[in-house]
């Protein structure tokens, strides 16, 4: 699926029909992208069983837009999440440079609400989830301190947002140390808690260790963003996570490259 352009897949998502929805962003106007409001697009496919296409959407403004992440929300439609830069088109707001972007859909792609969320500086969002209440956890880095980012250990820290089932900020929370880190999945536990994963630089603040370089760092927090624990691992080198899931004896797996 495409145009004329560059269409980037980031998600992918078998759908209660069956089918399956696609995401990620799309600077095309033509073959299969119905649109484009300038720059990169959201751009979601939703397919039938065998991989027909049975509709397309796109999301944006005049800027860029990044989809990294969507899910089939309980009522049958869609929520989108990723980043942008426009303050116009589809986007409701921008509160400087890069901000979180979420995009709330019915069954069939039609846009219901959208939200954004940032500060001054730069927010890349990684990861989302509808949350046990019907709200969504939302997860990425800032390296902001100031509008909805409620602090900054330095550089990029972990970034969490929680809203209600209309997209409304509840709370947020942020955790890093004086170097870098960068989340990339997080996942509600079944404590009503959650867990997020990433890579870290730092050995100071809310990081109790570095083995040398970036290492593997997960958070742990209870149902309100509060840090409960947090361990890292990796060696001397580069160690990067990508990806983790709580398993079926309470425990973690992470992966990621070393």
């Amino acid at each position: 699926f495409g145009g004329s352009g560059t269409d980037k897949l980031n998600s992918i998502q078998q759908t209660t029909d069956g089918g399956y929805i696609l995401g990620g962003y799309s600077e095309s106007n033509d073959g299969d992208v119905g649109d484009n409001n300038g720059g990169d697009d959201y751009w979601i496919v939703k397919t039938d069983a065998l991989g027909n296409l049975q509709w397309e959407q796109n999301f944006g403004g005049s800027s860029g837009e990044l989809l990294k992440s969507l899910q089939q929300t309980n009522d049958g439609g869609y929520i989108l999440g990723g980043w942008s830069y426009s303050n116009n088109g589809d986007v409701g707001g921008n509160n400087g440079s890069g901000d979180f972007w979420i995009v709330k859909t019915d069954a069939s792609g039609n846009l219901l609400w959208e939200q954004n969320f940032g500060g001054s500086s730069n927010e890349e969002f990684e990861s989302l989830q509808q949350t046990n209440d019907g709200g969504y956890i939302l997860g990425g880095h800032t390296y902001s301190f100031n509008e909805d980012v409620g602090g900054n250990n330095g550089l990029f820290d972990f970034w969490i947002v929680k809203t209600d089932a209309l997209g409304n900020l509840q709370w947020e929370q942020n955790f890093g140390g004086s170097s870098w880190e960068y989340l990339h999945s997080l996942q509600q536990t079944n404590d009503g808690g959650y867990i997020l994963g990433g890579y870290s630089r730092s050995n100071d603040g809310d990081i109790g260790n570095n083995h040398g370089e970036w290492d593997f760092w997960i958070v742990k927090t209870d149902a309100l963003g509060n840090l409960q624990w947090e361990q890292n691992f990796g060696g001397s080198s580069w160690d990067k996570l990508h990806s983790l899931q709580q398993t079926n004896d309470g425990g973690y797996i992470l992966g990621g490259y070393s």
